[in-house]
């Protein structure tokens, strides 16, 4: 799945000349952790309220709420931003997203296209992709089936089901389950299922556990 297909496309943005007390206007009224720094529509930089929480005990010898509030209004967000923020393409995978996520411990990217912002991609938009693959809202059955990793077993698997005339809503495959198996999750449309278990088992295929979705 590709990034342009679920990244946000309603960005809220602020430029490198704003202030501080601007920037936490902005992150508070919309409830947002990450806040794209720009020029144009060029992406320069981004801040965070944690960029926030960490220049303003530095700069602020705490001697009372005016001065603090002076300063914020005074100093302009170029001075704080995280400049060469990580980004992503439109056309990266949600994939090499969430392991850019992962890696840099952050939960969203900038989706950058030609150096000018696009979109922005939160950890939610990949769980809800997640969600959409693998928990259609459809009723029906969810089979986990441990086959060997031959790649014949798979599609062995899967004409089962072409010959019990079962329409798949959603398959996944976990490759790597054990040494000798994988795992493979299906949910498929209804549940009279009775001859297609004992198909799956006659194939040497293990029905781990069966699941009704309603």
């Amino acid at each position: 799945m590709l990034v342009k297909l679920w990244m946000g496309t309603d960005v809220v943005t602020i430029a490198p000349n704003q202030t501080i007390a601007e920037a936490e206007k902005l992150l508070k009224e919309h409830k947002i952790r990450r806040l794209p720094v720009v020029e144009g529509d060029t992406l320069v930089g981004i801040v965070s309220p944690n960029d926030l929480e960490k220049v303003m005990p530095s700069i602020l010898d705490a001697e009372g709420n005016n001065e603090e509030e002076f300063i914020a209004d005074h100093t302009e967000i170029r001075t704080v931003m995280t400049s060469s923020p990580i980004t992503i393409g439109p056309d990266d995978t949600l994939v090499e997203a969430a392991r850019k996520m992962r890696r840099n411990k952050i939960d969203g990217l900038p989706v950058v296209e030609n150096r000018k912002l696009i979109g922005i991609l939160s950890i939610s938009d990949i769980l809800d992709a997640f969600l959409e693959v693998m928990a259609t809202t459809q009723p029906g059955t969810r089979f986990d089936l441990k086959i060997d990793r031959a790649p014949e077993s798979f599609f062995k698997m899967i004409k089962v089901f072409q010959k019990q005339s079962k329409e798949i809503l959603a398959i996944s495959q976990y490759y790597d389950f054990s040494k000798e198996h994988q795992m493979i999750t299906i949910q498929i449309r209804g549940d009279d299922n009775e001859g297609l278990i004992d198909m799956l088992w006659a194939n040497n295929i293990t029905v781990d556990r069966i699941t009704p979705i309603s």
